[in-house]
């Protein structure tokens, strides 16, 4: 996350990202702006602010989880199709 992201963003939300990073195992580049896009779609109608944190992590964990990781092979690449056996 640049220093400027940092700097706009309460603490609580650069604490929940870096915790996002760790649970998740993702790069900070790949969390920082999915949450903060989240937050801002999230904050934007808002009447509450005291679960958008949970709420952004939350949605921003689901996202991630559908995503595929980098360098993710499906594992039917390992496998050889039965019509292609190994001879």
């Amino acid at each position: 996350m640049s220093s400027q992201q940092q700097s706009t963003l309460a603490p609580v939300h650069v604490y929940a990202i870096d915790a996002l990073v760790q649970e998740t195992k993702r790069p900070l580049e790949e969390v920082a702006p999915l949450y903060v896009t989240e937050l801002n779609r999230l904050g934007s109608g808002a009447r509450l602010q005291d679960y958008l944190v949970v709420l952004t992590s939350k949605h921003v964990r689901e996202s991630l989880r559908r995503r595929k990781p980098a360098g993710y092979v499906a594992p039917s690449a390992f496998n050889p199709r039965p019509d292609q056996g190994l001879r």
